[in-house]
């Protein structure tokens, strides 16, 4: 039997079940129940954040509001029986409604194919259903002549269609589309919202996972759902249970947390030696040099945000088995100084991708860090007290 990756087993199924997007949710419900639906929605967002599942979840909610559990019915509308509506929504979902017809923008753009969809909006739905739904993903991707062929239909369809139009490029859609359309943003999903998504997926797999784990994959989906759960799917098809640290090291190459704590302490410490042994030591587990960069300023901007505004805020985005000791790890910095030591990684980002010894340069940069203290106080002696490299200037203290 063919296999089925998460992202698709876990779509969304209610219109509060799309992680992140509740704004949006509550504003189409209220359409329609209100009979306020209009004939042109664009949902702008990026990758994998729930536009085509909410387009769904929309489409099924106006013909077949009965299988969706958060859906409102519209007054006074006379739907199909539950059976019927079953049926739909099922073919809904999977994309075989012949009322909800789905397009891809890249590969149905050219004029011609603006022009049957317009002639089969012309016909009515079919099997009982009210509308006939027409989402176009990527719909950026049509050409000109096919956005012009589309205007006057957009503008004035008939009163059983609905267009939802999807992009991550909202830019690429002309202003005369736009205008025609109610637009809707789909903001990217927090980290915490998406790691607690992945626990209830793997409970549904029944496999266990350390905090460590689910964050980690969640942070490197950088705010769509959809990558994240591609990710564990990569981290499933190991066939561990439960999914440790070492599994994530191993799969996607990422460094173990501790170590990273360790290198960070070293350099909090000015320990030349364990500094450079804790570099060599992340490299030589398999860690690639832009890899241990990135990571090594994703961990100081979360260290920047508890020396800013406390362990508890919702910015930060370590698990709760991290942050304490990357609350007392914190408590050795300032914010300034996160800030410049992140300026050096960024720096050395790009330097090391024109230099013949990226190496060299990455142990500079980690020598350069742990040394920072040191670096200040000796400004702190030449700029003066009141100098801005002072004890009493800015960015002059780093906590011992």
């Amino acid at each position: 039997m063919a296999y089925t990756v998460l992202a698709r087993r876990y779509r969304s199924q209610r219109f509060a079940g799309v992680i992140g997007q509740q704004p949006v949710a509550e504003t189409l419900k209220n359409a329609i129940a209100s009979g306020r639906v209009a004939h042109a929605y664009l949902f702008c967002g990026t990758r994998g954040v729930g536009k085509t599942s909410m387009a769904r979840l929309f489409a099924r909610a106006l013909n077949a509001p009965d299988t969706v559990e958060d859906a409102p019915r519209a007054e006074g509308v006379a739907y199909p029986p539950e059976d019927v509506q079953e049926r739909m929504a099922q073919a809904i979902m999977s994309g075989q409604d012949m009322n909800v017809v789905e397009i891809d923008g890249a590969s149905n753009n050219s004029v011609d194919n603006a022009r049957q969809l317009i002639a089969n909006a012309g016909l009515s739905p079919t099997a009982n259903a009210l509308y006939k739904i027409y989402i176009i993903d990527e719909v950026h991707m049509l050409s000109g002549a096919a956005f012009n062929a589309l205007l006057k239909t957009m503008e004035e369809p008939p009163p059983h269609v609905k267009f939802i139009l999807c992009t991550t490029e909202a830019h690429k859609v002309p202003p005369t589309i736009q205008s025609r359309c109610q637009r809707f943003e789909f903001r990217d999903i927090p980290t915490a919202q998406i790691a607690e998504h992945l626990r209830g997926v793997l409970d549904g797999e029944q496999t266990q996972a350390s905090d460590e784990v689910l964050w980690q994959v969640a942070r490197l989906g950088r705010g769509s759902m959809r990558d994240a759960l591609s990710l564990m799917d990569r981290l499933l098809a190991t066939g561990e249970n439960p999914l440790t640290p070492r599994v994530l090291s191993d799969m996607l190459g990422l460094p173990q947390q501790s170590l990273v704590t360790g290198l960070v302490s070293a350099m909090a410490a000015g320990d030349l030696p364990g500094t450079l042994e804790g570099t060599a030591e992340l490299l030589g587990r398999g860690v690639g040099q832009d890899q241990l960069t990135e990571v090594l300023i994703e961990f100081l901007r979360n260290l920047m945000l508890i020396a800013a505004c406390g362990p508890g805020s919702e910015l930060v985005e370590l698990s709760e088995d991290v942050k304490p000791e990357a609350a007392e790890l914190a408590e050795r910095f300032d914010a300034a100084g996160l800030v410049h030591m992140m300026t050096l990684l960024e720096n050395l980002q790009r330097s090391a991708k024109s230099s013949p010894t990226p190496r060299a340069l990455l142990d500079a940069t980690v020598v350069r860090l742990a040394l920072s203290e040191k670096v200040a106080d000796v400004a702190g002696l030449l700029a003066g007290p009141g100098g801005p490299g002072g004890p009493d200037g800015p960015g002059g203290k780093k906590k011992a």
